[in-house]
């Protein structure tokens, strides 16, 4: 009778798993939750097969909420890293054109290069008035 409660365990386990997505960890996971749920459901009922069996889905049940679980946090985790590293990359372009605005024409840039002079005159803002002064205007052509 032992022999068959353990076959039986066996065979649950294996139909339960059967089910499973292709990656190992979690067909070992899923095997490991079975067999281990249906020998506490063993345990417990002393031998009664049908509460081995359900020992052994509750036990499936279990492993495939933690790897749920998992997936959806290892899936969160890759969006948040790809995230930022769109981020990471727009930051590093738009600080690279601003350095080289900094640097200022170039021995080869120089001849396309101008900078206009526009005056600006007093002018009031939001209740500011705004003292005149001119701005520069650098055009690259």
């Amino acid at each position: 009778m032992k022999n068959a409660t353990i076959l039986l365990s066996l065979f649950v386990s294996v139909m339960f798993t059967s089910c499973a997505d292709v990656s190992p960890t979690r067909v070992i996971g899923d095997t490991a939750g079975a067999v281990g749920g249906a020998l506490i459901g063993h345990a417990i009922s002393k031998g009664n097969p049908l509460v081995t069996a359900a020992g052994a889905g509750a036990g499936v049940l279990v492993s495939e909420t933690l790897q749920g679980a998992s997936n959806a946090h290892a899936k969160k985790s890759y969006t948040e890293g790809y995230e930022k590293g769109r981020s990471d990359s727009a930051k590093q372009r738009f600080q690279s054109l601003i350095d080289k605005q900094r640097a200022g024409p170039q021995s080869s840039d120089a001849a396309n290069v101008r900078l206009l002079e526009v005056p600006l005159p007093e002018r009031e803002q939001n209740g500011v008035i705004l003292a005149p002064g001119t701005a520069t205007i650098r055009i690259q052509e």
